[in-house]
């Protein structure tokens, strides 16, 4: 059985739409057909102490993505609600866009992409950007 499901918790009801729009396009170019996945806005606080619990990293991070079942393409994935608007001044993005391009960015991470090194770094901005570019281009 096919599931399509996306759930966005805490973000303004007006960025949604274009959220869910990125997500579904990002899963389509990567093939990915049955997916469940839930995309959570929490405090920076909570975001570094789940960094600091499950990766061992005492910062805030963008996002934390868990794949909970590889299968079912089933995940939980958790957005900095401060980082996003820094970011967004930071490199010319408007804060829509800038959440859009986490969208993409955590849902490569569920896929196992990773930007830990400089080369797997590269190898997944290059693929995100690419996506980025097919819907705001």
């Amino acid at each position: 059985m096919k599931t399509k499901e996306l759930i966005f918790t805490g973000f303004d009801k007006k960025i949604i739409p274009l959220m869910k729009k990125t997500a579904e396009f990002a899963l389509k170019f990567e093939k990915i057909s049955s997916y469940n996945i839930s995309f959570t806005m929490i405090s920076d606080a909570d975001i570094k102490r789940m960094n600091r619990k499950y990766r061992k990293v005492n910062r805030i991070t963008d996002v934390i993505s868990f794949l909970v079942d590889k299968n079912l393409f089933m995940g939980d994935i958790y957005i900095s609600d401060n980082r996003p608007k820094k970011n967004a001044k930071k490199y010319g993005f408007s804060y829509e866009h800038e959440l859009c391009y986490l969208v993409i960015h955590s849902i490569l991470h569920l896929e196992g992409y990773t930007d830990y090194t400089p080369e797997n770094k590269k190898k997944m901005f290059s693929k995100q950007d690419k996506i980025f570019k097919c819907i705001f281009s």
